[in-house]
């Protein structure tokens, strides 16, 4: 799983400016459609993309022009958690995304949806304020897409073998989501970006908390996935392992991944352990009459010493 914060930049064809209006990437992110494909915040389905702009647009009180309005975050899952979670709702244990109906892929959308309401959850929370926040402090849409589609930084059309355009198979499932700054009271202003793990600053006279720590929202959002799916991730899948700062991570996921071990090997003991008793019988039958006739003997002797 990969969750982050997208900055940003000149050369990005949806998040090049995010200080003005946010009609360009709510225009971008509205190119797929079908069931399912709409937008929804932490308490509504299908919403409307203009609602989406004018939710976002109006949601800026006391920010200059030349202040971020808002920012787009994406919540990417690997091929094998979204074939896990296709599995879990649907039951069906397929090897390409688009082998699900329509209707399945709603199923699978709206569980996805119910993981990314989570994930905003644990963003407001990381925000480091004298009130812990919740989503329903926050100002958001989000937007599920099935599909990804080949750029010219992709390998494959480095090589010559695809087209920047060109459709990727397999399970691309993921989500953007359009946060405004502010959240929904217009008296707080919330940035991911900031380089504050936390800190305090003053506004308006005030002096006031601040700070946000992305990959704790980052590392946090993949424990959910796991504790709410069942799903053991692998070191690939969780990118953020790497850092020394998650130690505490790689140690939590080693130790559950042993205990796992463990209890399989346990149980695999068991088995054989029985297994081997009674073939063990069914080799020498010699050994049960024996033993039989050893433990009837002694019960004999032990109930004449008994009446002696």
């Amino acid at each position: 799983m990969i969750v982050k914060c997208h900055t940003p930049t000149k050369n990005s064809i949806f998040v090049s400016e995010n200080a003005g209006s946010c009609v360009k990437l709510v225009d971008y992110l509205n190119k797929e459609e079908g069931p399912g494909k709409t937008f929804f915040s932490h308490t509504r389905d299908n919403i409307s993309a203009i609602d989406v702009i004018s939710k976002i647009d109006n949601n800026k009180r006391s920010l200059k022009s030349n202040q971020d309005k808002y920012y787009m975050l994406s919540i990417n899952p690997s091929p094998k958690e979204i074939k896990h979670l296709a599995k879990l709702t649907t039951g069906r244990d397929i090897s390409d995304f688009k082998e699900l109906s329509s209707s399945e892929k709603v199923l699978v959308f709206d569980e996805f949806k119910n993981y990314i309401r989570d994930c905003m959850n644990i963003y407001a929370k990381n925000f480091n304020r004298d009130k812990e926040l919740s989503a329903e402090d926050l100002v958001y849409f989000g937007r599920i897409e099935e599909d990804r589609y080949y750029t010219h930084l992709d390998k494959e059309v480095q090589d010559g073998f695809k087209r920047p355009g060109d459709l990727k198979s397999g399970f691309q499932m993921h989500s953007h989501v359009i946060v405004s700054r502010m959240d929904v009271t217009q008296k707080i202003a919330l940035s991911p970006l900031t380089n504050s793990r936390g800190g305090t600053n003053v506004l308006n006279g005030k002096k006031v908390k601040n700070g946000f720590n992305r990959s704790t929202w980052s590392a946090e959002c993949c424990d959910i996935f796991g504790e709410k799916y069942n799903y053991i991730a692998s070191y690939n899948e969780r990118f953020y392992l790497q850092s020394k700062a998650f130690a505490p991570y790689r140690a939590k996921l080693k130790n559950k991944i042993m205990q796992e071990i463990m209890d399989d090997m346990k149980e695999e003991q068991k088995v054989i352990y029985n297994v081997k008793k009674i073939t063990s019988n069914i080799q020498h039958p010699k050994n049960i009459l024996r033993n039989y006739l050893r433990k009837t003997i002694r019960d004999i002797l032990r109930d004449r010493e008994n009446e002696i």
